[in-house]
């Protein structure tokens, strides 16, 4: 393969791994309760922007599963609601994407 081909080929890997986030993702580790199906969770936040969050958890979920998430989401950090729906479950935890907050 020539040199050419081998740069070709990793700027277009680079491309397809990039970030599809709309907002950036902020680092945090805040214990987290959480409301699925009429049923309280417990889990760890460990990163959280705008548009969702990511928390760490024991339990099971599947995708698409609607979510009300207690948290650090008001812009001043302090505690807040939000609803959203469970978007991937990877074993150690979900990524939630939030719909709206809650009042």
């Amino acid at each position: 393969m020539t040199d050419q081909k081998i740069a070709d080929a990793l700027d277009k890997r680079a491309a397809s791994t990039k970030e599809s986030r709309l907002h950036n993702r902020k680092p945090c580790c805040e214990e987290t309760h959480f409301l699925t199906r009429k049923r309280l969770h417990e889990g760890v936040i460990r990163n959280v922007s705008r548009g969702g969050t990511y928390i760490e958890t024991e339990d099971f979920f599947f995708a698409g599963q609607e979510i009300t998430v207690a948290g650090p989401f008001e812009d001043d950090g302090t505690e807040g609601k939000q609803k959203g729906a469970i978007v991937r479950f990877d074993g150690k935890g979900i990524g939630v994407k939030f719909t709206k907050p809650v009042r």
